[in-house]
């Protein structure tokens, strides 16, 4: 995902005319994120909307696909949030939907030092590129769960050799007495499956 996240910003300031800075946001279950930026600038701009309650993230990106700012010094739709950009050297803005439903939400974020930089033309290219930005970003996404799974699965497959080999049971028996444990300790069973391995087999650091 991190290097996925870097290229979609490299590509965006190429691609996109007019971007100084950029940054990928995501509100996920009321938790906000910055997941990756250009550079500390754009942090901070994406941090900020978030502190202040305001700017297009927070108003108006999940209801639309494209939201622009030609002119922060005149924009009334996020005034505290449009003085702290004009502050930071930012004259102008887009935000593009990457996706949204009920729970999720991930936003692409470009700033520009020149007033007016988004036109016509920006937009559209920024368009068909969040399109591309949120395939891959996805993609990583869920091939990352996959990963995380298959690992899941085999710490708790050796947790179950363990248990199987000191107790004499069979495979059935050992995972239900894993299960006991996870519900016991009110833990996921491959965090029980994990302890249970690496106290029986600890890892050059734990020595």
């Amino acid at each position: 995902m991190p290097q996925t996240l870097d290229e979609i910003l490299r590509s965006a300031r190429v691609m996109i005319a007019g971007t100084t800075t950029a940054c990928i946001t995501t509100l996920n279950k009321g938790e906000r994120t910055v997941l990756a930026t250009t550079d500390p600038l754009a942090e901070e701009l994406c941090l900020l909307q978030y502190e202040l309650d305001e700017g297009p993230v927070i108003t108006e990106v999940r209801h639309l696909d494209v939201v622009v700012s030609e002119d922060l010094e005149n924009e009334n739709r996020w005034p505290r949030f449009a003085v702290a950009a004009r502050g930071n050297g930012i004259a102008s803005l887009a935000a593009f939907q990457l996706y949204s439903n009920a729970d999720d939400l991930g936003v692409l974020q470009l700033y520009s030092a020149e007033t007016g930089a988004f036109d016509a033309d920006a937009v559209t290219v920024g368009e068909a590129f969040a399109a591309h930005a949120a395939i891959a970003m996805l993609a990583a996404r869920d091939d990352e769960q996959f990963r995380a799974g298959l690992a899941n699965r085999d710490i708790i497959g050796q947790a179950k050799g363990m248990i199987m080999e000191r107790f004499d049971i069979d495979a059935v028996q050992a995972f239900e007495l894993l299960s006991k444990l996870s519900q016991q300790q009110n833990r996921r069973l491959h965090l029980v499956a994990r302890e249970l391995v690496e106290t029986d087999h600890p890892t050059p650091a734990d020595i």
